[in-house]
């Protein structure tokens, strides 16, 4: 009658380099983490580490996001302060989606890849807004344009990609 189980390893194993232990001492065979297959194949060992900070891609996303929403609102009270209230509505009218950005971009330490896809539909249609915008003469406008550029370049870098697909613990 054959034999159904499979073969186990033998209690010793050849060294490192085929031959027995060091001095001739047999190796007890213990199997390691790099016998085992992961989530990437069959040597986790070579597999990519997730990020464990914030690239500094994202860094600079939010950065520019604060940074154009500020001088979105300084530039219509500028306007405000010289055209009226009608002024500083149309200058600020240019980077409402800017405001929705800063809003995700406040997420970005915590959220997954669906905060990177809206971010980069948002910032695609406040492209839209501010060049719509610059060509009406809004002083807002190149503001908003130039802001949703930026962050739509830096949304898209592998960095930032790999950082919203890291595994999370749930509850944390």
């Amino acid at each position: 009658m054959p034999n159904d189980f499979p073969r186990q390893a033998p209690p010793t194993a050849p060294g490192p380099y085929g031959g027995p232990g060091q001095h001739g001492a047999p190796v007890p065979y213990i199997p390691g983490p790099s016998s085992a297959p992961g989530p990437y194949g069959t040597n986790p060992q070579f597999a990519p580490a997730p990020p464990l900070s914030m690239p500094s891609s994202l860094r600079a996303a939010r950065t520019t996001t604060y940074v154009m929403v500020g001088l979105a609102l300084l530039a219509s009270v500028a306007v405000g302060v010289t055209e009226g209230a009608r002024g500083a509505g149309a200058a600020f009218g240019g980077n409402i989606f800017g405001v929705a950005l800063l809003v995700l971009a406040c997420f970005y330490g915590r959220a997954g890849r669906g905060l990177r896809v809206t971010s980069i539909v948002i910032a695609s249609v406040q492209i839209l807004l501010g060049l719509s915008a610059t060509m009406r003469g809004n002083i807002g406008g190149p503001i908003a344009l130039v802001g949703a550029v930026v962050m739509v370049v830096l949304l898209g870098r592998a960095s930032t990609g790999a950082w919203f697909r890291r595994p999370r613990t749930p509850g944390v």
